[in-house]
């Protein structure tokens, strides 16, 4: 009977430590299972959140395409500033007559606005071989679109020392109601300004020039 109860009890504890390492078993693997789920979310949560280095990368190109479209905006503003202030678009009024190829006409005379840069003496040589002479004003109502103008021109306008008047090329002598002339410097040539001003300048001084021609 002895011999029986120590055999029951061996088996016993065999089973009990059976389920022990069963259970155990159990444990580790649920711990392992736990363990890598965790690394697996905290894996999915780093590569869901945006790297720093990303987000300054896509702000940085968001900044540069902003200044490419500013620069772009403002060159085609100051283009079409510049070309505006160089030579005003003036309105066919009244019988012109035959201009020379693209001068501009109006009231019954013609106009070139020419970019290149000559002194005074040689601004007057290249309008009388185009058969015309530098600006003259001759009238504020008749050439009223010239107080739009904003850059500066030579003009067919002279000190002449002797009497100290201002003379046009044409020899007549310079009317009160024809031109204001500013004294800007020590000079007896004169270039055209704006709002029907004239300011004084050295003959030699390089800028560009308006040739004008009478039509009848």
């Amino acid at each position: 009977m002895g011999l029986i109860r120590d055999r029951r009890c061996h088996q016993g504890l065999e089973m009990s430590e059976c389920h022990n390492y069963n259970f155990g078993l159990r444990k580790h693997d649920t711990s392992k299972r736990c363990q890598k789920q965790r690394s697996t979310l905290i894996a999915c949560t780093y590569r869901q959140k945006p790297s720093p280095f990303f987000l300054g990368r896509f702000i940085a190109i968001g900044m540069a395409i902003r200044f490419i479209v500013m620069v772009a905006i403002w060159t085609v503003v100051f283009v079409n500033s510049f070309l505006n202030q160089e030579a005003p678009i003036l309105p066919n009024e009244g019988y012109c007559g035959p201009c020379p190829k693209n001068w501009l006409c109006y009231r019954n005379t013609c106009y070139q606005f020419f970019n290149e840069s000559k002194n005074w003496y040689q601004s007057q040589a290249s309008c009388m071989s185009q058969n015309s002479s530098l600006l003259k004003i001759y009238s504020r109502v008749e050439q009223d679109f010239f107080k739009l103008v904003k850059s500066y021109h030579w003009m067919g306008l002279i000190h002449i020392p002797t009497n100290g008047s201002w003379q046009w090329e044409d020899g007549s002598i310079l009317l009160p109601n024809q031109l204001t002339v500013v004294e800007m410097q020590n000079g007896t040539c004169v270039v055209y300004g704006s709002s029907f001003k004239g300011y004084t300048e050295n003959c030699s001084a390089l800028n560009t020039y308006i040739c004008m021609q009478r039509i009848g």
